[in-house]
C-alpha cells in the first residue's frame, strides 16, 4: 500500500508541474521587425532596369551576424526590376542577385542593415531581344525578333524563344494565357552562340527568328513580349519589352 501512495503521490507532483509550465516559459519579447531593405536592379548594359517578369529571380540574403551557419531569405525582385522587403532585423548581411538569367556576381558581405537601406545591383542579361516586332493580320498574330549577347565568351547554350501573351500588364513565363505558351509556339534554337546563332565578336544574332502564328480571339486586348532561355542551372528567360495588342 506504501508503494501505492508513493506513485500516486509522484503523479500529483508531475501533473502539477505539468500545469504550472507555460507560467514558467520565457515570454518572446523580441521587438518584431522592421527594417527596410530596398533597390533596384539594372541592366549594366542599357543603365535602364533589367528586364524581367514579376517574382522570377531574388535577392537573397544571409543574416550573417545571427550565426555561423545562417538560413537564407529572398526579396522576389519585381516585373519593374525593384526589390522591397520592410521586416528585417537591424544585422550584418550577404546579399547577391539570385536565380536570374544574368551573369553570376560576387556576393557582397558585412552589409550593415539599421532602419533602412537602399542597394542598387548592375547585372548583365545572357542575352538581348532586339529588333522585336509583330504584325496583326485579322486576329493572327505575327511576333519576330533578333537576339543580342552582351558577352559571347562561355555563354551557355541558346535553348529557345517563345511567346508570352497576358489579358493584364504581369506578363512574363509566371503570369500568362497558358494556352499560348506552349511549345508549339516556340522557335527551338538548342545551339552554341557561335555555332550559327551570332557573331562572335559583335554579339548581334544573325537570324531573324519569326515565331509560328498565334491565333487570338477577337474584341480582345493582349499584352505580350517574348523571351529566350539559355541552359544554365535556372533557365530563366530574357524579355523583350511589353508591347499592347489590341484585337478588333
Amino acid at each position: 500500500m506504501r508503494h501505492i501512495y508513493k506513485i500516486i503521490g509522484a503523479l500529483s507532483i508531475g501533473l502539477l508541474l505539468l500545469a504550472l509550465s507555460p507560467a514558467c516559459t520565457p515570454i518572446d519579447n523580441y521587438t518584431a521587425p522592421s527594417s527596410r531593405m530596398s533597390g533596384k536592379v539594372i541592366d549594366k548594359t542599357s543603365g535602364g532596369a533589367f528586364i524581367t517578369g514579376q517574382n522570377e529571380f531574388s535577392i537573397r540574403l544571409w543574416e550573417t551576424s545571427w550565426g555561423e551557419n545562417p538560413t537564407n531569405q529572398d526579396i522576389p525582385v519585381l516585373q519593374d526590376g525593384t526589390y522591397n522587403n520592410e521586416r528585417l532585423f537591424d544585422a550584418t548581411y550577404a546579399m547577391v542577385p539570385y536565380g536570374g538569367p544574368f551573369w553570376p556576381v560576387p556576393t557582397d558581405s558585412n552589409i550593415v542593415l539599421k532602419k533602412s537601406l537602399a542597394r542598387d545591383y548592375e547585372l548583365t542579361p545572357y542575352l538581348h531581344v532586339i529588333e522585336f516586332s509583330h504584325q496583326l493580320n485579322g486576329t493572327t498574330l505575327k511576333l519576330s525578333c533578333r537576339l543580342q549577347a552582351p558577352i559571347t565568351q562561355n555563354l551557355p547554350r541558346v535553348l529557345d524563344i517563345r511567346p508570352f501573351l497576358s489579358f493584364t500588364k504581369f506578363c512574363s513565363d509566371g503570369s500568362n494565357i497558358g494556352e499560348y505558351s506552349q511549345g508549339i509556339y516556340q522557335v527551338n534554337i538548342n545551339t552554341n552562340w557561335g555555332d550559327g546563332v551570332g557573331d562572335m565578336s559583335t554579339g548581334i544574332g544573325s537570324t531573324v527568328y519569326n515565331l509560328p502564328d498565334i491565333p487570338l480571339k477577337s474584341a480582345r486586348t493582349y499584352y505580350v513580349r517574348v523571351g529566350v532561355r539559355v541552359e544554365d542551372t535556372y533557365r530563366k528567360y530574357n524579355y523583350s519589352e511589353i508591347i499592347t495588342v489590341q484585337v478588333p
